[in-house]
């Protein structure tokens, strides 16, 4: 024998012994399976409940099938569609906090550097950043315009859904600030 084989063998006996002994529990659980059906079997039937009285409903005329469904977007003209100019730098270099949405970002306090105010800010990641007024943060092209002692404000550029794009102010909280 090779040797590969015999390390191969005590592996096989108990597999072998395994399923003789699984065997001999699947047939002592059948014989209460059957004991316990036979009981069963035996009791008298109960008595069921009859079924209610269905009562006629008013029939109903949707009367809205020919109004715009409102689950699909408005379709609007290309030359109804006004471009007021505004869209994100795609170009610019993203910043570290723009790598986690606002709702992930928190504020833990303010630093100040004469004549500088910095914004100390937890990533979703618990890094701390310093940002300042002009910095970017947020997954939706959001600029710091003002820090608070309390809250840090931001403009994030959103598409509008209709091809363009619109400004939305938003803020980063600090804990426990309501």
């Amino acid at each position: 024998m090779r040797p590969a084989h015999r390390n191969l063998m005590p592996v096989v006996a108990l597999g072998a012994f395994m399923a003789l002994g699984l065997g001999g529990c699947v047939m002592d659980s059948k014989d209460d399976l059957n004991a316990w059906l036979a009981e069963v079997k035996q009791r008298p039937g109960g008595r069921l409940d009859p079924i209610p009285e269905m009562k006629p409903t008013q029939p109903f005329d949707y009367s809205a099938a020919a109004l715009r469904n409102p689950f699909e977007p408005v379709r609007v003209a290309e030359e109804e569609v006004a471009d007021n100019g505004l869209r994100p730098d795609m170009d610019r270099r993203k910043e570290e906090l723009e790598k986690f949405p606002i709702d992930a970002l928190s504020m833990l306090g303010v630093l100040e550097k004469p004549p500088l105010r910095y914004a100390l800010i937890r990533d979703g990641n618990g890094v701390i950043h310093q940002a300042l007024v002009g910095n970017h943060a947020g997954q939706n092209y959001g600029t710091i315009v003002s820090i608070h002692e309390d809250r840090v404000e931001l403009t994030e550029i959103v598409p509008d859904g209709q091809g363009g794009w619109t400004e939305r102010p938003s803020l980063i909280k600090q804990k426990g600030a309501k």
